[in-house]
């Protein structure tokens, strides 16, 4: 039989806690310590907040922003829609009985026949001055004819007179030849004196009356011009309103209201119908009236349909506050494809623009805190701070005073910092 090591196995005494002098208590004892003043040590900022804190805020409940430098664009965001800029309405121009050749929302092109009205009194009165217009015209022929004649009548007896007096010149030539070798008698030769004066006094009418003649002819003849020339324009305007009887498009687009039933007898000047330019939209806006004041005609605007933002200006802004809004027109430079009358879209009208300004996000702490007032977060402290704010827009506000780029700010509502100076923010 084998023997094991039992016999040769003997007690060994433990060696003592002691390492350097230091026992087991002591060691725990000084673990604990530098564990306590680590922890001291890192929850101390903490604890120095919370005790310097005033009140204390849970983080869900606000929303910080930080205090940038750049561009900053006053502006205003409104809702508005789309208008034809073209919708213009058409008029009888005279009293009848009007015939419809459309309906409401159909297409038409320009000077396609829209309505007819049948008006004939002015049927009748357009025949009158146009017979009035061929009398004249026959009266004129007529002048004229009879100025040629008269005319030459006279030019006639002007050339006899001179014929006339050449040949009582003769006479007179051969009478005095004669009476100087007593030939004829003192008497004839007196005689044929007197029949050159005559002649002489013939002829030198004779031309007169052809000139005066001539004067009371052309102006005859001028007078009938006229009555023609005018009545010309009668006949012109009448014509002019007989085709105004027929209502034609004088664009391309759709019609729009009709403003009377079919074979209605209406007035002159009544509206009839309105049509819809749907080439050229423009961009009605309800505008708050409290920036009413700050706007101006040409201010630049952006429209955004459909996810696209397109440029426009403003072009009018009604004085009549309705609602406690006014009405504004935006003209869009370029049109855009696929507009629809009425379509809803969103506006911005830029009122001004700075580069290198201190702007912040814009939130509820600029009403809740009257814009002189902010709470600045360090260290999940949020420090009040007065502060001053220059111009607003819908998305940022101007910081004047107060703040400086970097700051972080509570830009929710200060309500649940009760005015307190300093507010801890907790997880």
């Amino acid at each position: 039989m084998i023997k094991d090591t039992s016999q040769q196995d003997r007690a060994v005494q433990p060696k003592s806690n002691r390492i350097l002098g230091i026992n087991r208590t002591s060691i725990i004892a000084l673990t604990c310590a530098t564990a306590i003043a680590a922890i001291g040590w890192v929850s101390y900022p903490a604890m120095a907040s919370l005790l310097s804190a005033d009140l204390t805020v849970s983080k869900q409940q606000v929303r910080l922003a930080t205090v940038e430098r750049g561009l900053f664009i006053e502006d205003i965001r409104v809702e508005g829609r789309t208008i034809a800029a073209v919708n213009p309405t058409l008029y009888s121009m005279d009293e009848g009985t009007v015939f419809l050749h459309v309906k409401p929302g159909d297409t038409v092109e320009e000077a396609q026949l829209l309505a007819v009205i049948d008006s004939p009194q002015l049927k009748s009165e357009y025949a009158q001055e146009q017979a009035r217009l061929d009398e004249l015209s026959i009266q004129v022929e007529r002048q004229k004819i009879q100025t040629r004649r008269d005319l030459l009548n006279n030019q006639q007896t002007m050339e006899i007179a001179a014929v006339d007096l050449a040949a009582a010149q003769s006479e007179m030539a051969r009478s005095k030849a004669s009476i100087d070798k007593s030939l004829i008698s003192q008497l004839e030769y007196d005689e044929v004196v007197v029949r050159l004066k005559r002649a002489t006094l013939t002829n030198n009418h004779a031309i007169e009356s052809l000139k005066l003649q001539k004067e009371q002819l052309e102006f005859e003849l001028k007078a009938l011009e006229l009555q023609l020339q005018r009545q010309h324009h009668i006949s012109e305007e009448l014509e002019r309103k007989v085709a105004a009887l027929e209502i034609r498009s004088p664009l391309n687009g759709i019609v729009g209201n009709i403003s009377i039933q079919q074979k209605q007898a209406v007035l002159r000047n009544t509206p009839l119908l309105s049509l819809v330019d749907l080439s050229a939209f423009e961009i009605e806006a309800q505008i708050p009236e409290s920036y009413a004041d700050e706007l101006g005609l040409g201010f630049d605007a952006n429209i955004t349909l459909n996810g696209q933002s397109y440029p426009g200006k403003l072009t009018a802004i009604s004085p009549e506050v309705n609602n406690g809004q006014v009405s504004g027109r935006i003209r869009l430079t370029d049109q855009i494809p696929g507009m629809r009358q009425n379509q809803r879209v969103s506006t911005q009208i830029i009122i001004e623009q700075k580069d290198n300004i201190l702007t912040l996000q814009r939130g509820a702490f600029v009403e809740s805190g009257a814009g002189l007032k902010a709470y600045v977060v360090k260290d999940n402290l949020a420090q009040r701070v007065k502060i001053k704010l220059g111009a607003r827009s819908t998305g940022k506000v101007e910081i004047t005073s107060g703040l400086k780029q970097g700051d972080t700010v509570v830009i929710s509502t200060l309500a649940p910092f009760n005015d307190q100076s300093q507010v801890l923010i907790t997880q």
